[in-house]
């Protein structure tokens, strides 16, 4: 997660106040967030209608139980939204096959359906992409204390759905002839027509584009306030302006010291108190800060448990009914396939368009080759000089070994990408880009790009910047695998 990045205020809150930002973010970034989600929901909505004309009310029921399918788009646009610029409606539209056919949509559908807490843990299975033993011990890790609110946040968004499809009937029984609502009540409840399942079916659709997203966005901000406490990007973005500062005052320093009168006198070095040479060095610096108190600190948490409950007897005279109606569900699927279809044709036709008018304009050199908001790089080829290499070697020679690392770093990312068509997700840390680069199929191209990557880790967040050598080394690797263009 790019913490910089972030359009709120970064720092630990409580839970009740979190989930309040997620409020602010969905009104913040209404069009886009309602305009992608209720395209979704009303689709499927009228392919479900369309599939079951005689049995509504298992239209509706799937329309419900697919839920974790539309907070998938809902929670793709808050998480770009998140930092600091909402995605346009195409853009999202692009993003549908991947957000129906990724990762952890199968245990939103399955598993995890039915979990109270299932818009916590939502990004889990959504951004981080883990899978498995990894999935489960990532859970672990985040439950606590915003898991209570979770589960009162899924009662207050289920009472409010139910209150807009219950004001809804009403608002249609006070139209009803003097005398007839108490019928029209009965009819609803008892014996429903075809014509008012399908008013209901439209009303609980209504009030999923509604609600759903406000859930999704009040779970989402949950799930970041949590890793705001487990992971301090608070204090991590407090040091980050603290360095700024201190870079400033140290240029002003040196600004007045140059014009100053020369001294003979030298200031003390400052004293290091955990100076890191090796990872031995590293480990014992780290066992020095656990070894404070506040770290053996226990804490105790209440959580609910399914109970278990017996019978004497059991009846199996419903599993006849059970095989009836799993009969009539399977003679339904081929109608379900068939107007889910349409609206998915319709949108991989806009898609495809899409991109084919991109890739036109692109090799005009219309548009950029990625877009720079995706992540925390300006990725557009004429944001590069036209010899990257000079130009890192001046900015290394002005004593910004930072910058001509970026220069080198970023040209090697925009070549990657133009020349194999790689595809880097917006939370891609250079660890992963590297693996992605693998993809390439290029050894040597590989293992320039994974040296490349390490010099900059190590110059970014290390502040160990390449000697003079090194860097050199790194331009002629450059030079030799990304310089020459293919």
């Amino acid at each position: 997660m790019e913490t910089e990045r972030i359009a709120v205020a970064v720092r630990p809150r409580k839970s009740l106040e979190a989930a309040d930002l997620g409020f602010r973010l969905a009104r913040e970034n209404f069009v886009a967030l309602y305009a992608a989600h209720g395209a979704v929901v009303i689709s499927f909505a009228l392919a479900l209608g369309l599939a079951f004309p005689n049995r509504l009310a298992w239209a509706a029921g799937l329309l419900w139980w697919l839920k974790p399918l539309y907070d998938r788009v809902a929670l793709s646009v808050l998480s770009v939204a998140l930092l600091g610029r909402a995605p346009r409606f195409a853009e999202t539209l692009a993003e549908l096959p991947r957000l129906i056919f990724g990762t952890g949509l199968l245990s939103s559908l399955t598993g995890l359906r039915l979990s109270p807490t299932r818009s916590f843990y939502a990004p889990v299975l959504q951004l981080e992409g883990l899978r498995g033993a990894a999935r489960r011990k990532r859970m672990r890790v985040l439950a606590g204390r915003e898991s209570s609110t979770a589960v009162a946040l899924m009662g207050v968004c289920s009472t409010f759905e139910l209150a807009i499809l219950l004001g809804g009937l009403q608002l249609f029984a006070t139209f009803q002839p003097e005398g007839a609502a108490l019928s029209f009540w009965r009819e609803t409840i008892f014996e429903p027509t075809p014509a008012l399942l399908g008013f209901e079916l439209g009303l609980y659709a209504l009030a999923i584009c509604v609600v759903e997203p406000l859930y999704v966005a009040a779970g989402f901000t949950l799930y970041i306030n949590r890793r705001v406490w487990l992971e301090g990007w608070d204090v991590e973005l407090a040091f980050r302006r603290l360095e700024r500062r201190v870079r400033a005052a140290a240029v002003a320093l040196a600004l007045l010291l140059a014009f100053a009168p020369a001294s003979h006198s030298r200031a003390a070095e400052p004293e290091i108190h955990c100076k890191v040479e090796s990872a031995e060095d590293a480990g014992n610096c780290i066992q020095g800060v656990l070894a404070d108190p506040m770290f053996g600190e226990t804490l105790k948490f209440r959580g609910w448990r399914p109970r278990t409950f017996h019978t004497g007897g059991v009846n199996l005279d419903w599993l006849g009914k059970l095989a009836d109606g799993i009969a009539a569900l399977a003679s339904s699927l081929a109608r379900v396939g068939i107007w889910l279809l349409v609206p998915v044709l319709l949108a991989l036709l806009v898609v495809a368009a899409a991109r084919g008018l991109r890739i036109t304009r692109r090799s005009r050199g219309e548009l950029p080759l990625e877009s720079p908001a995706r992540r925390g790089f300006d990725l557009r080829p004429e944001s590069l000089p036209a010899d990257v290499v000079a130009a890192a070697r001046a900015r290394f020679a002005a004593n910004d070994p930072s910058g001509a690392l970026s220069l080198l770093y970023r040209g090697a990312l925009v070549e990657l990408a133009r020349r194999f068509k790689l595809r880097l997700p917006a939370s891609a840390t250079e660890k992963e880009c590297e693996r992605i680069a693998r993809s390439a199929g290029s050894a040597s191209l590989v293992d320039d790009f994974a040296a490349l990557a390490r010099a900059w880790l190590y110059c970014a967040y290390a502040h160990r910047p390449p000697a003079a050598g090194e860097f050199e080394s790194l331009c002629a690797r450059f030079s030799a695998g990304f310089g020459a263009r293919s």
